[in-house]
């Protein structure tokens, strides 16, 4: 059973996609689904519309985030791994962060509603 799904934004290292798989969890890469170069608050609505939190290193898309906010719309949550920690050297620190997320929901000392819908968590 997936806890919650994740996005992966174009900037996301593939090793961190591939490792996150390969702890079964369920994470799709932005190009799978969507036109490269798909601008932000069109990434946000798919990913509202389609349950998905979006793991990205792109910290403007609060800015994004703020303006659903103020037409009354909410999104999925955002991860966002900043920036030192985009390349193979982020790896573990990302998937750390996510893990933690994931496994603290699925044993039920956190919630999807509470801790990543409409919040922004920074790795």
């Amino acid at each position: 059973m997936s806890v919650f799904k994740l996005l992966a934004d174009e900037n996301i290292a593939v090793a961190v996609i591939d490792q996150l798989i390969s702890r079964d969890i369920d994470i799709t890469r932005v190009r799978h689904v969507l036109p490269e170069g798909t601008p932000d608050p069109d990434l946000l609505e798919y990913a509202h519309k389609n349950g998905y939190a979006l793991l990205t290193h792109d910290q403007k898309i609060t800015r994004h985030i703020a303006t659903r906010h103020k037409e009354g719309k909410g999104h999925a949550g955002v991860f966002i791994a900043r920036r030192h920690l985009q390349g193979e050297h982020g790896i573990g620190a990302i998937m750390t962060s996510i893990l933690v997320y994931y496994e603290l929901i699925a044993v039920g000392a956190g919630t999807v509603q509470e801790d990543v819908d409409n919040r922004v968590n920074y790795i």
